[in-house]
């Protein structure tokens, strides 16, 4: 009877859902064709689309325009509501519709309620804020990007659908890998206040900081890896060689020295999980190949990272120790950091202007939420990375590829934050989103699966055990 109940009241939201969605459809057709808005149409399709299908369609789409963030504002300025907001945006109705009327989502874990009461906690700090209108300006993107990752954290997702989203993952980041080394090969690049000529991905008028096109890049890499490192026909390993190899350069190729921090963290982790074996040791081989390749502009960059103080770093950090001093019990209020600097800019050694940004998102998260903040994305973060941990004793001390990479990508993002305030930024949120689904898809399957061994340092034998694109 209950059985009964539960079918007759899905198939009366499915009905629901679908009725609206046709009224939807039908409202909007008929004032588009009266006014000639014909670009509403494809909204409203899309979002048709995406309540029946989120993860093939909306959330594949997202993760596949995170590297094109910049260029892709809606309208004809730089700034405003980008396309892929938009395509968030239909991802989390989708997500929400499609989780309750198919019965697709489940309670949130800690993990998620610990992100839910930052955010929380980050809204509250706008009551005693030191500008509440500075505030106001990020609140729609923290709140959507948190509430698309609590949703995609707690959908049941299938096999298909999360290879499938870090399929498309890589396909965005090596097409914009493509598109950064012609443009820096064709002469067009994206000039600082150094006047350091630097790869970036430039459309029109619109470009994207360095800094962040090769954070962007983090993810599709490790995924790469993960590919290369498994896979077993020949043309495979070549495509996923192929586009490992493209991407890096094109990464530091932009000459962003958080990256190649990052990038090296990244490394590590696959080297402390896989031990060193011959595939790894290939990949190795190719970025020393790619080195020399670099222009000397890269090195020289490296070269100056102390003489130049980290190009201003050091001294924001220093002024930033001060504010910190100031705000670190109730927080300045979310998106304050710039706002408080101002007073506190004369405290560095060399002066680097008033309205700086933190570049360093563990000081910008406790000067502006305070030590509560700080403790709340700590909890967060450390909560994801000990499901991982038991992830991988009850699968017999090996993780799944995919899983190892989204883990790798999560420690280079972190690795990344030290030398940039990347909190509300896509890459930040998209490799914790992915690496919530793999834990969570990968506890379900646990209890179906063999105890796995540690995988030996001969890369043929690991290969054959380790399907990142299958196995999970």
């Amino acid at each position: 009877m209950a059985a009964g109940a539960r079918s007759h009241s899905e198939a009366w939201l499915k009905s629901a859902s679908g009725i609206l969605a046709i009224l939807v459809l039908a409202i909007t057709t008929g004032n588009a064709i009266a006014t000639e808005k014909w670009v509403y149409v494809l909204i409203a399709v899309a979002a048709i689309v995406a309540v029946q299908w989120p993860i093939e369609a909306a959330l594949s789409l997202y993760a596949f325009l995170v590297p094109f963030e910049a260029v892709s504002a809606l309208g004809s300025g730089n700034a405003g509501v980008t396309l892929n907001w938009a395509v968030g945006a239909l991802a989390g109705m989708g997500l929400l519709v499609a989780g309750i009327a198919k019965q697709r989502l489940s309670m949130p874990s800690r993990t998620v309620l610990l992100w839910l009461a930052f955010l929380f906690w980050g809204i509250l700090t706008m009551a005693w804020a030191v500008e509440p209108g500075a505030a106001k300006q990020i609140l729609p993107t923290a709140v959507a990007l948190v509430f698309l990752y609590a949703l995609a954290a707690s959908w049941t997702v299938t096999k298909k659908q999360l290879l499938l989203l870090c399929g498309f993952a890589v396909a965005g980041g090596f097409l914009a890998a493509i598109a950064i080394v012609y443009l820096y090969r064709s002469g067009v690049t994206y000039g600082t206040w150094t006047q350091t000529a630097r790869a970036s991905l430039i459309v029109a008028n619109r470009e994207t900081n360095p800094n962040g096109i090769a954070a962007e890049l983090l993810l599709p890499i490790s995924l790469a890896v993960s590919w290369f490192i498994s896979a077993r026909r020949r043309s495979a390993m070549v495509a996923a060689f192929v586009m490992f190899a493209i991407m890096s350069y094109a990464a530091f190729l932009t000459m962003s020295r958080a990256f190649v921090v990052a990038f090296a963290v990244m490394f590590c982790v696959f080297i402390w999980r896989l031990r060193l074996n011959r595939r790894l040791v290939t990949l190795a081989a190719a970025i020393l190949a790619l080195a020399v390749s670099l222009p000397s502009l890269f090195f020289v960059r490296l070269q100056e990272a102390l003489a130049t103080r980290g190009a201003g770093r050091l001294d924001i950090w220093q002024a930033g120790l001060a504010v910190l001093k100031a705000y670190w019990l109730p927080g300045a209020g979310l998106n304050n950091f710039p706002v408080v600097y101002q007073a506190y800019a004369g405290y560095a050694k060399e002066f680097s202007g008033f309205n700086r940004g933190s570049h360093n998102m563990y000081l910008n998260v406790t000067v502006e939420l305070g030590i509560v903040g700080l403790v709340l994305m700590s909890a967060a973060m450390f909560s994801e990375f000990r499901a991982v941990t038991k992830l991988r004793s009850a699968l017999g001390g090996a993780l799944p590829l995919v899983t190892l990479a989204l883990e790798a990508a999560c420690w280079a993002v972190l690795a990344n934050a030290f030398f940039g305030d990347i909190l509300w930024s896509k890459p930040f949120w998209v490799s914790w989103l992915l690496l919530a689904m793999a834990v969570r898809l990968g506890r379900e399957s646990a209890g179906a699966r063999q105890p796995v061994s540690v995988p030996e340092a001969d890369s043929r034998e690991f290969s054959t055990r380790y399907q990142p694109w299958r196995a999970i």
